[in-house]
């Protein structure tokens, strides 16, 4: 029976999972690498890092002999984020990742002069969620632009690395701003404009398309076997999208990963909701789903069991021991609200400027009150989304995965601020399946890869609001937007004293 191997690059770890074509999961692995902050405002990722998780990660499949019968590789991965290699190939610096607000001089630039071609072209506002700046900000504020002969995404480096073939495919690639979306493709025009040399953007495919093989090379450098033909892969959003069976117009759902992502499928971008939400294309040509990108997500729980742990880094055990304490706490925190922005705003702001805010706090509030008023914060952000995609389409529940559902007061306070039922997956390494998928479809084992998606669809745990709390967070709502407001003025006053 064929295996395949799925490689999801996170913005924390990557996964590794071995399926069957009868999608059984075999064995799942993951290795963290670390995110580097070398001035404010800056998230960068060592290429070198993502590396060795994959050889770490390989070895640690060998042990159970899964490996051995891989027919097949593909990918997922992060969006956004930026890679520039120079004509032999190797990486020039590290990447960029999505949540650095570096270039938000060059956002602005573009924004003025070619945000309306862009807006008509992707449906999407310019601004630092997406590559477009990135790139222009290493043509006017690096040294290495003259030595640029390509960029690529996260997942389309680790696959050159295993195949030497410089690609990319169009769920990855609309993250650039650089591709229409009716054809998929390229624009030209809007390359030119931005000035970029046309030579650094690689040839497009499908995600089902067979990019190349596992060189020589790599077989030795990270365990794989020689030969192996390797899938092209998607977004870790569009595979999301696929590995969580969602496949009607309104379908929504929730990843609380390092970002907490938000998306439902639409039929087209909605004008009236431009800047708020973003809009990209799913594996399937001629349908899309709309994005709401809250990068300070898992980051900002993460952040703050940094701070309040004596360890002084990320403490796994006080998340678990905050998270059983804050059961007690009643919606509020006690009268302390935080705006949880540590990297800027994402959804529906993306405002580079704002900040964290902690409001309220008194001699009597503990870390387990601290600790519930920021899964407040991104509750209430969170709730700005789903506002949204109710203007498109009727949501009356979501689902939800990724590694925040092992955090059950978030899933509550979500699900009260939010006031619709909650369906759990299962599995919750939904961009991982995703994944998957797409390489079963690649060998020729799956049929319509949407279809098995929503039959392997698993739901353990419902979880339906309490009606008197909700009512209450809809009143602290309104709360958190006043406050925002007032902040928000604060803080871009602050960025240009």
């Amino acid at each position: 029976m064929a295996n395949i191997l799925a490689i999801d690059l996170g913005s924390t770890q990557m996964k590794l999972m071995i399926i069957n074509e009868n999608v059984e999961i075999l064995d799942c692995v993951s290795v963290k690498y670390p995110t580097k902050v070398r001035k404010s405002g800056w998230m960068e990722q060592e290429t070198s890092d993502w590396e060795r998780a994959l050889k770490q990660g390989v070895l640690k499949l060998q042990y159970t002999g899964a490996m051995d019968s891989i027919e097949m590789i593909s990918f997922s991965g992060h969006m956004s984020g930026i890679v520039c290699l120079d004509k032999c190939g190797k990486p020039l610096g590290p990447c960029i990742m999505l949540s650095d607000n570096r270039s938000q001089k060059q956002s602005e630039s573009l924004m003025g002069s070619m945000g309306e071609l862009v807006k008509n072209r992707t449906g999407n506002p310019i601004n630092n969620a997406f590559s477009l700046p990135k790139l222009l900000w290493v043509k006017e504020e690096s040294r290495i632009y003259d030595q640029v002969a390509c960029w690529l995404s996260p997942k389309d480096y680790i696959r050159y690395c295993i195949t030497g073939i410089i690609a990319t495919e169009y769920t990855d690639a609309y993250n650039s701003l650089c591709i229409h979306k009716r054809t998929l493709d390229w624009d030209e025009e809007i390359i030119k404009e931005s000035g970029l040399k046309r030579e650094m953007f690689p040839i497009v495919h499908r995600p089902t398309d067979v990019a190349g093989y596992v060189t020589r090379e790599a077989a030795e450098k990270y365990g794989l076997k020689e030969g192996i033909p390797v899938a092209v892969g998607g977004a870790d959003m569009a595979c999301a999208v696929l590995g969580s069976g969602m496949s009607e117009e309104g379908d929504t759902a929730l990843t609380l990963g390092t970002c907490a992502t938000f998306f439902s499928i639409v039929q087209e971008p909605d004008n009236g909701l431009y800047g708020q939400i973003t809009y990209h294309p799913l594996v399937e040509q001629g349908k899309m789903y709309a994005l709401g990108s809250h990068i300070n997500g898992g980051a900002a729980v993460n952040w703050s069991s940094s701070i309040l742990s004596e360890k002084g880094k990320i403490d796994y055990e006080m998340i678990a021991e905050l998270s059983e304490k804050a059961h007690t706490i009643l919606p509020g925190s006690n009268g302390v609200v935080t705006l949880p922005f540590l990297s800027g705003s994402g959804s529906p702001y993306f405002c580079a400027s704002d900040r964290q805010h902690i409001i309220g706090m008194k001699m009597d509030t503990t870390r387990e009150v601290l600790f519930h008023s920021q899964l407040e914060g991104i509750a209430y952000n969170l709730r700005q989304t789903l506002l949204a995609f109710q203007k498109i389409s009727e949501v009356k529940k979501i689902m939800m995965a990724g590694g925040g559902i092992h955090i059950d007061i978030w899933k509550t306070i979500i699900r009260d601020v939010f006031g619709i039922p909650i369906e759990i997956f299962h599995n919750p390494d939904v961009s991982t399946i995703g994944a998957a998928l797409l390489g079963g479809k690649a060998l020729g084992v799956f049929g319509s890869i949407e279809k098995i998606a929503v039959q392997n669809r698993k739901i353990i745990e419902i979880l339906i609001p309490d009606e008197e709390k909700h009512k209450e967070y809809q009143r602290l709502y309104q709360q958190y937007l006043r406050i925002y407001k007032i902040m928000h003025q604060l803080d871009l006053r602050e960025r240009y004293v």
